[in-house]
């Protein structure tokens, strides 16, 4: 019969042993002892692979993988096991990027940075701030794209997806524009270098940018040309008609009406006096089609001799007007009689008009010797008489007659004059004829010629 301590009994880890003798099992136990602790480390290794290997296969990326934009644990920590995983949501720096970072697609980038805004498992649509979760293992699970507080990327146009800017998210200008402004709905915004749009077609629009840029360069006779263009063109709206009259005054002041000769001015030359010279004589010889006192006005030599070999301006005309009725103005303009559509714009007047409308529409000439200065003149109402320099001759102190021409050849009568009323000026106060102020009827008086200056009467 064998003794207990002979007897083979079961380990709780299902290995039997037995012991024969009082030594012997004292070295068996010194033996199991270290058996089971180098099973040990085994084992710890093998589960630490293990769990490694787990992580990778989970959610695909290596800590050393990690972009830029994912949340990474803070450097120097150690990992926890699996079950209690937890990333923060901190935006690594830039000074703590891993060497290893992959090459993102290069659809998507860091809109601040310029760094990768994904992951290379991250769909390439879209580019979400990613905030990881866990599933009920207490790995990491499901992606929570909602997350708002982050810089946001915008996938360039023409990419699934894009020019679509995240919920809650605003853009930086130029982050997401289309490539044709016009294309976007509702900008309103004029491109860079353009005027504000008006009812003007893009024609329009074209020539008084054009003449703005000629004026720009100092290129003062160019400009006129190009905005009178524009002035003329039946597109032109009314807003963009005054504007470029405002544009084109100081111009015309610049080249016209000042002792300045531009040499690429085609309404002006300089001429030097000659001995036997006067102004009127200048005037006619070099068929200049305006009245002598332009030119006395122009040099500022009213009360002041010539002298021989002196150098001044002439203006060579011939200029015409156009009175529109509606807008109680005169618009003074250069060039041939017969092409009106290239007429040159030269200034503008305020004029006042015939009572009830009665200053007729039509297309008239100055009438032969029809200029006159301190005209005496008969009331056709009342047969009332006012003499040459009387302070009460309602037509003041000069006078241009009109004559029809074409369809208006039967209207007569008529003309151009001063006023003694000021106020009228802007009103239907006269009898008929176009009334201006003082000095602008000595202007126009000046600039327009007999049987040559075309009068326009229009709505």
């Amino acid at each position: 019969m064998a003794l207990p301590s002979q007897t083979e009994r079961q380990t709780e880890i299902g290995r039997s042993y037995v012991l024969n003798q009082k030594n012997a099992a004292s070295g068996g136990a010194k033996l199991v002892v270290g058996v089971a602790a180098a099973l040990i480390l085994v084992a710890g290794t093998i589960w630490g692979i293990v769990s490694f290997v787990n992580r990778k296969s989970t959610t695909g990326t290596l800590p050393s993988e990690t972009t830029t934009d994912q949340p990474r644990a803070l450097a120097g920590s150690t990992p926890p096991p699996p079950a209690a995983i937890k990333e923060t949501l901190e935006p690594a720096s830039t000074a703590s990027q891993p060497a290893t970072t992959p090459s993102p697609s290069p659809a998507l980038t860091n809109a601040t940075t310029g760094a990768p805004a994904t992951s290379p498992s991250t769909p390439a649509q879209t580019a979400p701030t990613t905030t990881p979760t866990s599933d009920a293992s207490g790995r990491p699970g499901s992606v929570d794209v909602t997350r708002k507080d982050l810089t946001p990327t915008i996938t360039p146009a023409g990419t699934p997806g894009g020019n679509t800017p995240p919920n809650g998210t605003s853009l930086t200008p130029g982050d997401n524009r289309p490539s044709d402004p016009a294309a976007a709905p509702g900008n309103t915004s004029p491109l860079p270098g353009t005027l504000t749009p008006t009812g003007s077609t893009s024609e329009v629009m074209q020539l008084i940018q054009a003449g703005e840029q000629k004026a720009a360069a100092g290129d003062l006779v160019q400009a006129r040309v190009i905005l009178s263009k524009a002035l003329l063109h039946s597109d032109a709206v009314r807003e963009d008609r005054e504007r470029i009259r405002q544009k084109l005054g100081p111009i015309n002041q610049d080249l016209l009406f000042s002792p300045k000769i531009n040499p690429a001015d085609p309404m002006s030359e300089e001429y030097a006096i000659k001995s036997g010279d006067n102004l009127i004589r200048i005037t006619r010889n070099r068929e200049l089609a305006v009245d002598y006192r332009l030119i006395e006005r122009i040099n500022s030599l009213k009360d002041k001799p010539l002298r021989v070999g002196q150098k001044i301006k002439l203006v060579r005309g011939p200029f015409h007007a156009v009175v529109s009725k509606g807008d109680y103005r005169l618009d003074l303009f250069h060039g041939s009689p017969d092409d009106p559509q290239s007429w040159t714009y030269i200034r503008s007047f305020k004029v006042g008009l015939g009572t009830g409308n009665s200053t007729p529409l039509g297309n008239f000439v100055v009438r032969p010797r029809s200029k006159l200065v301190n005209p005496p003149w008969v009331n056709p109402q009342t047969g009332q008489k006012f003499g040459a320099n009387d302070p009460k001759n309602p037509i003041g102190e000069y006078w241009l007659g009109l004559e029809g021409i074409g369809e208006s050849k039967t209207i007569t009568g008529y003309g151009i004059h001063g006023t003694i009323e000021p106020d009228s000026i802007g009103q239907q106060k006269s009898m008929g004829c176009v009334r201006l102020g003082d000095d602008d009827v000595k202007m126009i008086y000046e600039l327009l010629v007999e049987q040559v200056s075309v009068v326009k009467i229009v709505p």
